[in-house]
């Protein structure tokens, strides 16, 4: 059974026991313990995998002098991406009235925010050994030294290339442990959608809250389902975008259900290499970047949900200087969540409505019921966007991309 399907059928299972059982304190503690560990399997061999793959793809990239085209195509369409899906969020929010939210009680997720000082320090430690016993919900620390190493095994080749087949061969070894950890997926994914759905019940009153999801969601479903591919096949040609998609399809799947990019990388990275070949220099060097700083579909849904807290919150219209000020610091906090990659809209609305000031400061607690959902959708459109840029990016640097018959195993 193909691997869309395998998560399909877990997700049913999970949809049927969410619907089945009746929500109590017991049960969602009991649920929410196993969900946890589930998102610690799948995170377990991240960290490590990323530490010693980040080298050998940067000294890789160095090495057949594609270094720097690779770098500038990710800055390019990191920055093109997260400018227009702000601004189309920003306009769907100031063009469409989603009605005064009200105040329900929720349990707001404990998001750990970080400023530029905390951030350095952790980076640049005293004692560089900390990067891996530091924050375990932060890959910047664990990043800046990988890379650098990755940059000094380029220089005297005689030298670094024993480190060199060392790191190569450990993350090899990692990829395969990453592999058949992943056959643990589908059942991950049923437990994740019973527990988001027994807690949903909870929730007393959820109709304020339908006018904004559904319209998240069916922007997600067009942006995901019809633009991309449109780009892609304008951009690659006919027949390449839905074979692109079809690959990701699982990836995708497994994104949305948990919430989570993070646990969701070793998943990525399987279906990167395994569906679409993407070569591992490429896909181990820009994979960690977009997760930490490509945050297109945060910024538009920051947008979105800042423009309705402000509207919740006062008696008159928005101004256009409000809809610009959410524009701009929207798209500039997208940037600044490397701490952050599993509940990004939350903590950039923390930001965000630090910033606004004028009796907000805690507005975004207006939003707390949804959190889960909108995480939900935050993670499936930077991963989407953020896997169809390497594609694209891989497509103009490398000249000896496989054709489009030559991805396997994405056939429904």
């Amino acid at each position: 059974m193909k691997t869309p399907y395998q998560y399909l059928l877990g997700i049913s299972f999970g949809i049927g026991a969410g619907l089945l059982l009746k929500p109590s304190d017991s049960l969602v503690d009991a649920l929410q313990s196993i969900v946890d560990m589930c998102l610690h399997i799948g995170r377990y061999i991240v960290f490590p995998l990323i530490f010693f793959s980040l080298p050998v793809a940067v000294t890789k990239l160095r090495r057949i002098r594609k270094f720097g085209q690779v770098f500038r195509y990710s800055i390019y369409y990191a920055i093109i991406t997260s400018l227009l899906l702000t601004l189309l969020g920003t306009f769907i929010a100031w063009v469409f009235d989603f009605g005064r939210l009200s105040i329900i009680q929720g349990t707001a997720p404990d998001i750990i925010t970080y400023n530029l000082k905390e951030i350095l320090h952790e980076i640049f430690n005293q004692n560089s050994f900390r990067i891996f016993v530091g924050n375990p919900s932060s890959l910047l620390p664990l990043v800046v030294p990988a890379f650098i190493l990755g940059w000094y095994m380029y220089y005297d080749r005689m030298i670094a290339e024993p480190t060199f087949n060392l790191f190569d061969s450990i993350a090899r070894l990692l990829y395969k442990i990453n592999r058949h950890l992943m056959i643990l997926m589908p059942v991950m994914l049923a437990l994740f959608v019973a527990a988001t759905l027994i807690k949903s019940k909870q929730i007393m009153d959820f109709t304020s809250f339908l006018p904004l999801l559904a319209t998240i969601f069916a922007i997600c479903i067009l942006l995901v389902g019809v633009i991309c591919p449109l780009v892609m096949r304008a951009i690659l040609g006919r027949g390449y975008s839905w074979k692109v998609m079809a690959g990701l399809a699982g990836a995708l799947l497994s994104c949305f259900v948990s919430g989570s990019p993070m646990f969701n990388y070793g998943n990525l990275t399987l279906h990167l290499k395994n569906n679409l070949h993407i070569p591992r220099h490429n896909a181990a060097f820009i994979a960690p970047l977009y997760l930490m700083f490509a945050r297109a579909g945060t910024a538009m849904l920051s947008a979105i949900c800042m423009l309705t807290v402000i509207r919740s919150y006062s008696s008159l219209g928005i101004t256009h200087f409000q809809v610009a000020w959410v524009a701009l610091f929207s798209f500039l906090i997208s940037f600044a969540l490397p701490a952050n990659p599993n509940w990004g809209i939350v903590a950039a609305l923390t930001l965000l409505c630090s910033l606004y000031g004028r009796g907000l400061d805690e507005g975004w607690l207006i939003l707390a019921p949804i959190f889960p959902l909108l995480a939900m959708l935050g993670s499936v459109l930077d991963s989407a966007i953020g896997a169809i840029m390497l594609v694209l990016i891989n497509r103009r640097c490398e000249k000896d991309m496989l054709n489009p018959n030559s991805i396997i195993g994405v056939n429904f």
